[in-house]
């Protein structure tokens, strides 16, 4: 029977989180994501009328789809996991939603470079406490093998927000201009924030009722941190989202751009079959991949290292001949099965960082990964590759992205390397 001492120590869920509740959560939670995504993302799409209306440059997109973001993101990721970690997950992220939902819908209002880059300011900020609240609840909802299964679903509904980001983004701008499209994507978020707040409750214990704080002793984020850099799985982990994240960010914020450049496809029809290969080949990847590394990890623990290892390293070549491809819709069908390959993994690597940190430091360890892959990847991703395709205009001209793209495209070899050397001492270092 479960005891209450369980229960606050975080070894099982409430009785309020048995199912079919705990996949309600998961929806929700799922939809989070997909929001999440599609708002970061929409800015891709609309690439190039954006840089003609606005006069701006290579790297100063690259600025606004990287840095800008990520500098919000990273910096606050940090005290917003802290504070899930102690205080109600479902009311920060419920915050955070619509901080982020308002901002995407501020970005149609730019009139120049400095707003819009305010904008995209708020739109990290506002992300920055999605992912370590989200994973810290689907930890507790979903423990053990099942989480590598829940954190797909999760993932899942951020591919599904990129897939549908990138469709109706490109409808909207073709119709409506890229103005309308931010007002409309940012839109619905305001009413999810209500739901989770509303909807999603707790599961964690303190004292005779339920908020988002634990009993264990309380460590600082220096603590927290001085733990898990002994921990060489965690190390080489955060290192394999981190560089992968630099390709997979640069890949999908240039994307657009290149297929319009390069091939002379419209918004309409690169919204349309990126979306396409993108979200339908990365949702069928990490939902297949989560439920494949759910059975496997049972056996062999090292499957939740050896299954992203694998995914990123095929993954890897893939890429490379998505942009060297002399036909468009050969290229778009490779984008599919790229997709679907590294994304298999993606969700598994992103569970197992839970599995070398103990309750009280998942959100800690969550938001340690997001702040470094933040600055080196999702921010240095797109902006190295805008800077280099300026750097390269001269001598290539429109063949300039595909240089610098190709160039990205290798990091998603050297992140396998780090996750199978994370796979080496999983065994020794995992805490649940």
């Amino acid at each position: 029977m479960t005891t209450l001492h369980q229960v606050r120590e975080g070894a099982v869920a409430p009785a309020k989180t048995a199912s079919p509740y705990k996949y309600y959560v998961l929806g929700v939670l799922a939809m989070v994501s997909f929001f999440n995504y599609m708002d970061r993302m929409v800015l891709a799409v609309l690439v190039e009328p954006i840089k003609a209306d606005l006069g701006l440059s290579d790297t100063q997109i690259g600025l606004l789809s990287g840095f800008a973001f990520a500098a919000l993101y990273a910096t606050f990721g940090v005290p917003l996991a802290r504070l899930a970690d102690k205080r109600s997950r479902t009311r920060i992220l419920s915050g955070c939603i619509v901080l982020w939902s308002a901002m995407t819908a501020a970005c149609g209002a730019a009139a120049n470079f400095t707003h819009l880059l305010l904008a995209r300011v708020g739109v990290g900020l506002g992300e920055a406490g999605c992912v370590p609240a989200s994973h810290s609840l689907l930890g507790d909802y979903f423990p053990g093998p099942r989480r590598a299964f829940a954190i797909s679903v999760f993932q899942a509904g951020g591919l599904a927000g990129l897939s549908l980001g990138l469709m109706a983004t490109g409808y909207l701008a073709d119709a409506y201009g890229w103005r309308i499209a931010f007002f409309v994507v940012g839109a619905p978020g305001l009413l999810l924030g209500l739901i989770v707040l509303f909807t999603v409750r707790e599961t964690r214990v303190f004292g005779n009722r339920q908020i988002g704080a634990s009993e264990e002793p309380a460590v600082t984020m220096l603590e927290g941190l001085r733990v898990l850099s002994r921990r060489a799985t965690f190390v080489h982990l955060v290192l394999g989202l981190t560089i992968g994240a630099f390709g997979t960010y640069a890949i999908a914020q240039w994307l657009a751009a290149f297929f319009m450049r390069v091939h002379g496809l419209t918004l309409t029809e690169i919204g349309v079959w990126s979306g396409l290969s993108s979200g339908f080949g990365g949702i069928v990847g990490v939902l297949l991949g989560g439920v494949i590394a759910a059975r496997l990890i049972v056996h062999d623990r090292r499957w939740e290292l050896w299954a992203p290892a694998l995914a990123y390293g095929l993954g890897c070549p893939i890429y490379l001949a998505v942009f060297l491809w002399p036909d468009p819709w050969v290229a778009l069908a490779l984008k599919f099965a790229a997709s679907f390959v590294v994304a298999s993994g993606g969700g598994v690597a992103l569970a197992a960082l839970q599995s070398v940190a103990e309750t009280r430091l998942r959100a800690t360890a969550i938001a340690i990964m997001m702040f470094i892959s933040a600055f080196a990847g999702m921010g240095a991703g797109p902006f190295t590759v805008g800077f280099v395709s300026d750097l390269l205009a001269p001598t290539f001209q429109e063949l300039s992205l595909r240089f610098a793209l190709l160039g990205a495209t290798l990091a998603l070899a050297i992140a396998s390397l780090h996750f199978y050397l994370a796979s080496r001492t999983i065994a020794r270092d995992a805490v649940s």
